[in-house]
């Protein structure tokens, strides 16, 4: 007759298994791929505007420059003087006819993070 495991014997018996050996796997994969990091990433409510950038960021009246951005973690992404609400990453051509600060804002729930960018616009 077999003798009854107890839990932790029960326990010690799925990580040998091919289940358990998965898991350890993909616990390894997450820890040395930057498990810290990864989970503090996905984990975090706050959110992160990894690039806010205008080309040209000088120009002169008439011409067009192309506003590009990406944000991680975000709900709600705006883009004031005009521009509106946009994805979480993309680009937007604009034609300012004198100098001008954009401000991009990143919500999630009641956190917001933002980021001010100023294209100066030569007159002649």
């Amino acid at each position: 007759m077999d003798k009854k495991k107890n839990y932790w014997e029960m326990q010690k018996s799925f990580w040998k298994t091919p289940a358990g050996i998965a898991v350890w796997i993909l616990l390894l994969a997450a820890f040395l791929g930057g498990g810290l990091l990864t989970l503090n990433f996905f984990g975090s409510p706050y959110p992160v505007i990894e690039h806010f950038q205008a080309d040209p960021a000088v120009m002169s009246p008439g011409e067009v420059s192309n506003l590009s951005w990406s944000v991680v973690g975000a709900s709600r992404v705006e883009i004031d003087q005009g521009v509106g609400r946009v994805d979480l990453k993309g680009f937007a051509a604009i034609k300012p006819s004198m100098t001008t600060t954009y401000r991009l804002t990143a919500v999630n729930g009641s956190i917001n993070r933002s980021m001010d960018l100023e294209i100066i616009v030569h007159q002649p």
